[in-house]
């Protein structure tokens, strides 16, 4: 056998390299595409730019970046307790290790986690080589500690061992912050945070509380020590003389000032404190300074009964809401040469948003603000270079270092191309003929593309060749001004529709879409938040003469939802996709043929048995398990894999193996009134979430995205796969009385009665769709079960809309809503109290009136508290990830025994970790047993959760919520 699976092998290896060999000796080479006019983008370009400055480095979940004193060197630490140096150059690619504070526990703690804040340099660095650093211990039920480290010499250094000196501590908390800077006056200044979760605010009730080390900005001389101290409290600090204070609080009333910045001229300390649920702001520190927390949240009142410090609040000089900034992250005062009108800048960025911006202390007092550039980075420090570079570190979306650049690029946002003609991607837009150059492709699976028909091209400038690679440790290298374009149309009624491109430029992808005018003849570029078209299609019916259909363009925002960092941003032109054969080419495959022209650098070899190998879902000829898992892969792993956006997760990449999935449970989200529902229940696709979710229109769609049509093949694919599984007993029960239904022979008043007892439950409903999907229901019975499901309750009426022609559904909000079509109607209490107790209103499952203990999110009155208007509280619903307030950020645990397990993050020490999850559980996980612990940018609350309501019923359900008042 092992001798026979050899031969077999090298005799596939010898054919693949002759047709290589033939393909190189046949294939014409590509010419040079030099028509292209997409350059820049449609806007102006931003005053700064972020260019990563050591491309082949990256770093695993990194907090703090400093410039090695006196050396071309910089020191990062990561948060699993690494501290690296590493050269400074484009070309680096080893990091040198200098500790790993795991290797600093003692026998009686080994194994345990640490969380490595900050470090920080003496300004005699070079004289006693000592390296401050600032880390969650788990020693003594776990505590923040300040530590001295002692560096040996020579280029690598390395910590001496037994050199570490216990400076300080604080216990731990939700809010450590831990940020470390000397001062211009030789002072070690420490930034504390509340010690707190969360929920409740400041639950310690220490932000006004000068007697511990919380929520403060601390200030000590490490150079002295004083009594048992390991350090001194310099003489003028604020409260050497008061009694009960703790003499090294410098400044307080802060919640988690993660970072903090000393302007090294004039001595200022500035802090960017993390807010709670509605502000984020920016301190200048100063002596015996109150930030305000919890009285305050910024500017805004918020813990009345909490007693004040002994100083009066200062408020800060920056603020910004959440529609702006999510957690702000703090950075150097800048005083470079590099970038000269940031002199004198705070700099600082916002981990959630990615936005930059500086503020700038005037000399008449007043303070300058300025936003420097959007990012796609999770920002957790900056610093500045010893020649003036201004560095930042990404955490984890790419785990890299940037530099902060000047704008280079010119103001293309008058030339980039409006209309598809102008791109110069085709010679004829007639036949769509391609420019020179510009090549097409074909992926071995498609998308679901609401029906439509899928034509690709590659469009690389000049003679550039793309580099693809099958390791997943390996990314794809793309030439700058590399084109991917995919045209989307209805051939079979000769409608164009849209023509959608993925443009390559400076490290980033950008999506772009023209639609097409109703003449076919020419596309215009869609405005960055998207727009639809109305479409007639002629009906197969001809007394119904045509069909109205919408079809939307997506916003850019919802193409980067798919086209995300975790997925490398490109789906189709990836080596698993081009192995598509070509027709009549002898066996050759799209990426041979595309590597053969010169258009791909060399063509990466798959082997044989690559579990990403993919087959066409709908050729019966292929395994059914290999189908399945094919369709779910390109239509929803880009989401749903580890690291994935998802808010529920579990993963859908077909090179994981079935019980690594995470499938054999509940969403959270809802089970929409299935019967022991599981994501997947094998063999009962009718007690399976992601068979409903897939077969349904409105809300809990899934693709939520991209797509508003029913996959009917998909559909039916996906119920006989999981019909296939081995099942739990009594699985399948209700899809096997409907076998029988069908197959029965009866009076039409018969045969609804017994159609109208599958529709009395979701389960029963999603068995006989499932039919409907399939084709194998008679059109009578189509007919009755299509009438009957549309007038069930919500859950199940969603199961059927798909049936009813689009201009016959009622008229719900969907997907894409304009806010003013709910604000300009008048609201009634009594119907919004009938939604709101209905399950056509979601708001209930996580939202109790009042009681934060019943509640997920937040309470009604919490909100209703926050957003006073309607006009401020509906965007929110409507988009419920535009800005995730911190403390109901999704958290996802990786367990060291596979589990995957979301919620809110309730507690977090060294000891545990504490979550709530979407059933309003807690679950209690010892924090030694979780390998990874993620925050979503995704909140909990679903997406399109008003899509099943008219635009009155939603006006009458926000006036219910209005009515129901605000906390106190």
């Amino acid at each position: 056998m092992l001798f026979r699976a050899s031969f077999r092998l090298m005799l596939l290896l010898c054919l693949l390299t002759a047709t290589l060999r033939a393909a190189e000796k046949t294939a014409p080479t590509r010419p040079a595409w030099t028509k292209s006019r997409i350059v820049g983008a449609p806007q102006a370009p931003e005053p700064y730019r972020l260019e990563s400055a050591f491309p082949q480095l990256r770093f695993e979940r990194p907090t703090s970046i400093e410039q090695f004193p006196g050396a071309n060197r910089l020191l990062v630490t990561e948060m699993g307790g690494k501290v690296f140096t590493i050269v400074k150059g484009a070309a680096t690619k080893e990091k040198d290790l200098v500790v790993d504070l795991k290797g600093l526990l003692p026998q009686e703690l080994a194994g345990k986690n640490v969380s490595l804040l900050d470090a920080e340099f003496h300004p005699q660095f070079g004289e006693n080589r000592s390296l401050f650093i600032c880390y969650v211990h788990p020693g003594n039920g776990g505590h923040t500690r300040v530590s001295r480290l002692t560096l040996t010499g020579g280029s690598t250094p390395s910590v001496v061992p037994g050199s570490e000196q216990v400076i300080i501590t604080w216990p731990s908390g939700g809010h450590n912050a831990g940020c470390l800077e000397f001062g211009k006056d030789g002072f070690l200044y420490i930034a504390t945070g509340d010690g707190s979760g969360p929920n409740p605010p400041d639950g310690r009730t220490t932000g006004q509380d000068v007697s511990d080390l919380l929520g403060a900005i601390l200030r000590i001389d490490i150079d002295r020590q004083q009594g048992d101290l390991a350090y001194a409290i310099p003489a003028d600090n604020p409260f050497v003389n008061t009694q009960t204070a703790r003499g090294e609080v410098w400044a307080y009333g802060l919640r988690n000032p993660f970072k903090i910045g000393v302007d090294m001229e004039s001595g200022d300390v500035f802090a960017a404190d993390n807010g709670w649920e509605s502000w984020e702001m920016v301190h200048r520190i100063v002596r015996g300074g109150n930030c305000g927390w919890p009285i305050m949240e910024g500017r805004a009142l918020l813990r009345s009964e909490v007693k004040p410090g002994p100083t009066p609040i200062i408020p800060p000089v920056k603020d910004h809401p959440h529609t702006e900034a999510n957690s702000v992250i703090g950075g150097p005062v800048y005083r470079g040469a590099k970038l000269p009108q940031l002199a004198g800048s705070f700099v600082y960025g916002d981990y959630i948003t990615g936005t930059i911006w500086s503020v700038r202390r005037e000399s008449d007092g007043s303070y300058s603000h300025a936003t420097l550039c959007d990012t796609d980075q999770r920002i957790v420090s900056f610093t500045q270079g010893n020649e003036g570079e201004l560095y930042v570190l990404d955490y984890d979306f790419t785990g890299q270092i940037y530099e902060l650049l000047p704008s280079d690029l010119p103001d293309t946002s008058a030339t980039f191309p409006r209309r598809l003609s102008e791109t110069g991607l085709f010679t004829s837009l007639e036949n769509l003929e391609p420019a020179p150059g510009v090549v097409p492709y074909s992926v071995q699976v498609e998308r679901w593309l609401d029906g439509a028909h899928a034509q690709r091209w590659l469009a690389i400038p000049g003679d550039g060749q793309v580099q693809l690679s099958t390791s997943k440790e390996e990314s794809p290298v793309y030439p700058e001004g590399t084109v991917l374009v995919k045209h989307l149309s209805l051939p079979e009624h000769k409608l164009r529709l849209e023509t959608q491109l993925l443009h390559f430029e400076r490290g980033v992808w950008r999506p772009y879409s023209y639609l097409w005018n109703e003449a076919g003849t020419d596309a215009e570029l869609v405005d960055s938040i998207g727009t639809q078209r109305g479409l007639k299609i002629p009906s197969k019916d001809a007394k119904e003469g045509f069909v109205e259909r919408t079809w939307r363009a997506s916003a850019v925002n919802e193409c980067k939802l798919c086209h995300n960092a975790e997925s490398r941003n490109v789906l189709g032109f990836v080596p698993h996709q081009l192995t598509r054969l070509v027709a009549s080419s002898g066996g050759e495959t799209e990426l041979t043929r595309l590597s053969a022209m010169k258009a791909v650098a060399k063509a990466p070899t798959n082997s044989a048995d690559d579990q990403l190998r993919l087959v066409d879902p709908h050729d019966a000829a292929q395994p059914l398990d290999e189908r399945a898992r094919s369709y779910l892969h390109v239509n929803c792993s880009m989401c749903h894999q580890p690291g994935g956006n998802a808010i529920v997760s579990f993963f859908l990449r077909k090179d994981l193996p079935f019980e690594k999935l995470n499938t054999s449970k509940g969403t959270g989200i809802g089970t929409f009134g299935l019967r022991d529902a599981k994501l997947i229940v094998p063999g009962d696709p009718a007690r399976s979430v992601l068979m409903y979710r897939m077969s349904k229109l409105g809300y809990a769609r899934m693709p939520y995205i991209g797509s508003q049509v029913v996959d009917s093949r998909g559909v039916a694919l996906i119920d006989a796969w999981i019909r296939s599984m081995p099942g739990e007993a009594g699985a399948g029960a209700v899809a096997q009385l409907l076998e029988l239904t069908s197959a029965l022979n009866g009076e039409p008043a018969a045969r609804a009665a017994k159609i109208d007892e599958f529709v009395k439950s979701t389960g029963g409903a999603l068995a006989l769709v499932a039919r409907l999907h399939g084709g194998t229901v008679k059109d009578d019975d189509r007919a009755i079960a299509v009438r009957q499901g549309s007038a069930a309750p919500t859950d199940i009426r969603g199961l059927f809309d798909t049936f009813i022609p689009e201009s016959q559904r009622r008229p719900t909000l969907g997907a894409n809503v304009d806010p003013q079509t709910i604000l300009s109607k008048s609201g009634d209490v009594q119907r919004g109290k009938l939604i709101f107790y209905s399950d056509g209103a979601r708001c209930r499952n996580c939202h109790d009136a009042s009681d934060r203990k019943l509640s997920i999110g937040p309470t009604i009155q919490d909100i209703n508290k926050k957003y006073t208007k309607l006009t401020d509280l509906l965007p929110h619903i409507l988009q419920p990830s535009l800005k995730v307030d911190e403390p109901f950020a999704a958290y996802t645990a990786l367990t060291d025994d596979g589990r995957v397990i979301g919620g809110l993050l309730v507690e977090q020490s060294d000891r545990q970790v504490v979550l709530k999850t979407a059933e309003k559980k807690l679950v209690q996980l010892p924090r030694a047993s979780i390998e990874e612990l993620r925050k979503s940018e995704k909140s909990l609350m679903p997406d399109n959760i008003l899509s099943d309501l008219t635009a009155q019923e939603a006006a009458d359900l926000l006036t219910y919520l209005a009515s129901l008042g605000a906390a106190k």
